[in-house]
């Protein structure tokens, strides 16, 4: 599929790890009611023209036919004041499936998307290239568990960048979103509707090989930590230390000014998660980007967005 001219690295061949002995979550993953899952397919054309027609979002927004509580609205607003008052950036969007409604925050700002591209490329390669789990099965699961940049770039040698062309085209996002390995200038927006395609993917038959069941267990997800054993969740994080990967005291690392300048280029501080969450309501699917560094050895700065996040979901009514 790549017109490169590179010698491509070698093949992985099918994975390797026996599942018996993969996490507990991947062994059980997809552990929630496909079926019901199938029912919101259909209205994935109507959730991507809700994305879009969000009114500005320079303050928390709520949008859709359905109102959150207002406790849940306020519960939310202060977490991103935490965020805001120590100076970092963070931009947001969740939308409920089964209301149709949903929450945003500065999900227009270009952010550093990082490595939550990489479970967009694998739906994407496995969508038009089902055997591509067979050919490089190994690469597949490193690239979504680990978040495994070797694995991740060399299925983008190997395939190219033409399965994320087509669900950008698909879900309608700007092409220029698959040109670069490591997207750094796209927004929560982009990414959510790129999740509606991922969810089809996920639920509607086409994962033939259930390589979604890794998403169940993916590194650095925020949402994957705050509902273990609650929910299930298909999620990618992302995140970028914006330090040399040489550096041995990440805790008192100084960042060079470049990476905390503005320029969503240059900002390669990123502490993110993307993805769905199978709630006892329904799924809602969200994205969260932050410009704080990768939290290696302190708590992950999602975690109260995260929860925040789902009470607003869990305030909706009943339909």
């Amino acid at each position: 599929m790549s017109e490169n001219n590179y010698k491509m690295p070698p093949c992985s061949g099918p994975v390797a790890i026996p599942l018996a002995e993969e996490s507990a979550a991947i062994q059980a993953a997809p552990a929630y009611d496909v079926e019901a899952a199938k029912q919101y397919i259909a209205d994935m054309p109507h959730i991507r023209a809700l994305i879009d027609g969000i009114p500005k979002d320079d303050a928390l927004t709520c949008f859709g036919a359905f109102s959150p509580s207002p406790e849940a609205v306020e519960k939310l607003n202060a977490e991103i004041q935490k965020i805001l008052a120590d100076h970092h950036k963070v931009s947001l969007i969740m939308v409920d499936l089964k209301t149709r409604s949903g929450v945003a925050f500065h999900s227009t700002v270009p952010m550093c998307t990082q490595s939550t591209v990489k479970a967009i490329y694998v739906g994407a390669l496995l969508n038009a290239r089902p055997q591509a789990f067979e050919e490089n099965g190994q690469y597949i699961r490193d690239t979504v568990v680990l978040s495994s940049n070797e694995a991740y770039e060399s299925l983008r040698e190997i395939y190219g960048k033409e399965p994320i062309q087509a669900w950008c085209r698909e879900a309608g996002v700007d092409e220029t979103f698959a040109d670069p390995p490591y997207p750094r200038d796209k927004t929560a927006r982009d990414m959510l509707k790129l999740w509606t395609r991922l969810y089809c993917f996920l639920n509607d038959g086409s994962d033939t090989a259930n390589a979604g069941r890794y998403f169940a267990d993916s590194a650095m997800s925020a949402a994957k930590e705050c509902f273990r054993g609650r929910f299930p969740v298909q999620t990618k994080a992302g995140w970028e230390n914006g330090i040399g990967d040489d550096a041995e005291d990440y805790e008192h690392a100084v960042i060079p000014a470049r990476f905390t300048d503005g320029n969503p280029l240059n900002d390669e501080c990123a502490t993110n998660d993307t993805g769905v969450v199978y709630a006892e309501k329904g799924p809602y699917l969200f994205a969260i980007y932050s410009d704080y560094p990768c939290p290696y050895s302190a708590p992950n700065h999602l975690y109260g967005l995260t929860e925040a996040l789902h009470a607003v979901h869990d305030s909706y009514p009943v339909r």
